[in-house]
This record gives C-alpha cells, sequence and structure tokens, in this order.
C-alpha cells in the first residue's frame, strides 16, 4: 500500500523537468564552447576612388577615427581629416559617387571628394549642395 502517491507523482514530473533543464544547459553550454568566435573586425579600412585625373587609397583608421589619403599611384600622402576636422568617430566607409560616407556612433557624416571635408550627411542632401561645382 503507498501511502503518499499524489507526492512519488509530483517527484517524478520534478525529477523530468530537472533531468530536461540540466540537459538543456549542458547543451547549450557546449554550443556556446564549440561554436566559433566571431572574428574581429579589422582595425583599418581600405577604400580606392579614381575619377576624373584622380586615383586615391583612403584609409579608414577605426583606433584613432580618422581618414587618411594616399595617391595610389606614388603612396605620397595626400590629407588627414579626423576630430578636428570635425570627423568625430570612424566605424566604416563606403564610397558613394563623389561621396565618401563615414559611418560611427555619432551618426553617418559625408566627406565630398576630391574636397576632403566632412559635413553632415542631412547638409549633403539639401538642393545647395547638389547646385554646388563639381
Amino acid at each position: 500500500m503507498r501511502r503518499y502517491p499524489v507526492f512519488q507523482q509530483s517527484l517524478r514530473r520534478l525529477d523530468g523537468r530537472v533531468g530536461f533543464a540540466v540537459t538543456f544547459l549542458t547543451a547549450a553550454m557546449l554550443a556556446g564552447v564549440m561554436a566559433p568566435p566571431t572574428p574581429e573586425r579589422p582595425q583599418e579600412q581600405l577604400v580606392r576612388w579614381t575619377a576624373e585625373g584622380h586615383d586615391w587609397l583612403l584609409v579608414a583608421d577605426r583606433q584613432h577615427d580618422r581618414i587618411q589619403a594616399y595617391d595610389a599611384r606614388d603612396g605620397r600622402p595626400l590629407g588627414t581629416i579626423d576630430s578636428s576636422a570635425g570627423l568625430a568617430d570612424v566605424d566604416r566607409v563606403v564610397i558613394e559617387g563623389r561621396w565618401l560616407v563615414v559611418l560611427g556612433n555619432d551618426g553617418p557624416k559625408v566627406v565630398r571628394l576630391p574636397g576632403f571635408r566632412p559635413q553632415p550627411l542631412a547638409a549633403a542632401v539639401t538642393p545647395e549642395a547638389e547646385s554646388e561645382p563639381r
């Protein structure tokens, strides 16, 4: 004769739940250990811009938050823009025609090439910016 049949059933259910939880946590831990680590993003990004006799290599340096321009033909440094020129954060760069779009934590900025002057993205898409001489 069983004395506490309800108690044994609840222990069985609890044992099943604990077993499932232990199995799930073990599998999650092993998956986290065996999963390949995410690769670090490179500290520098290299972009080439060519137009109207210009052939530039632009190096975006994430660590120092600056962009350096070099002549692609002879490697001569052409200029640098950083926080002193109005560029606060450099995470990555994208070339779109005559514009170098700089993406960072402080919002997107654009640099008109070959002028090499940063400005906020909103200022670049105004009608005055479109009528600017090329």
